[in-house]
């Protein structure tokens, strides 16, 4: 019996991975199923995962179903519409509800919950628990995405993580600028990264894009025998309406954090400018 854990960066593919993952045999991945009371009780919370793990698993079992986020009962690859050139905020498309799993499910298939926010502010004490990965993006394709969604990234917040950490909630707290507020939320997620899990438990947008069913073997899954074709664009293409230049300049000062997960970050900041 295998349960894992996803976070990552928002906007970082974290939705996507589930849509492959649920292409996969006696697999499922649920998106942010979890509806926390945000209490600020971190012990409390991650009981509450436990518990909640258990039950989607006997539920998806017995009944082929379980709650999770979707779009007309299905899990796709993003929850906003696709990016366009006009300037605007792209709201949410996502919906809460039981979401049906036809495929067959022995008593050991694979269970993946993800929640970006939840998980991350929780890491320190998931990660000792449940196997866990997360997913991270190009911090500047991940910022420019950011500017695009009318989310509360999009403003620099990202409540659910800054209910369960004090420390995430003051530091934000203390930011007036939008933009500068997401630099920082950028670079505490990314350290909290780099510090709390090892390589192997981190997995990069680029390279589940790229090679799709290598990516997937990470979760212990077999892949479908026919996959996908997938591909990373670079954020100039994909986010036609945000102008690159000021988000580049912004990231700079966070480059070292960055280059841990993407060497030669800073150079190519600097080609940006």
């Amino acid at each position: 019996m295998t349960t894992l854990l996803l976070t990552g960066l928002p906007r970082s593919g974290t939705t996507l991975a589930c849509a492959l993952l649920n292409a996969c045999p006696d697999t499922v991945a649920l998106a942010e199923p979890l509806r926390l009371e945000r209490h600020g009780d971190r012990a409390r919370a991650v009981a509450e995962i436990e518990a909640f793990l258990a039950a989607a698993r006997r539920q998806l079992r017995e009944e082929g179903q379980a709650p999770s986020l979707h779009v007309g009962g299905i899990i796709p690859d993003n929850w906003a519409a696709e990016p366009t050139a006009a300037p605007g905020r792209r709201p949410s498309r996502a919906e809460r509800g039981l979401v049906r799993f036809a495929q067959p499910l022995s008593a050991d298939f694979t269970l993946i919950v993800k929640h970006p926010g939840e998980f991350s502010a929780l890491l320190d004490l998931l990660a000792p628990r449940l196997p866990l990965l997360a997913l991270v993006r190009d911090p500047l394709a991940v910022l420019a995405s950011w500017q695009t969604v009318d989310f509360p990234v999009g403003t620099g917040h990202l409540p659910a993580a800054e209910a369960f950490n004090p420390e995430l909630a003051a530091l934000l707290a203390g930011i007036d600028r939008p933009l500068a507020r997401q630099v920082a939320l950028l670079d505490w997620l990314l350290r909290r990264y780099r510090a709390l899990l090892g390589p192997e438990r981190i997995l990069r947008y680029e390279d589940l894009t790229t090679d799709p069913a290598a990516a997937l073997a990470r979760f212990g899954v077999r892949p479908p025998a026919v996959g996908r074709t997938l591909a990373p664009l670079d954020p100039a293409r994909r986010y036609p309406s945000v102008d690159l230049r000021p988000l580049a300049a912004a990231l700079l000062p966070i480059a070292p954090t960055c280059e841990a997960f993407y060497p030669g970050f800073a150079a190519a900041l600097h080609r940006r400018l």
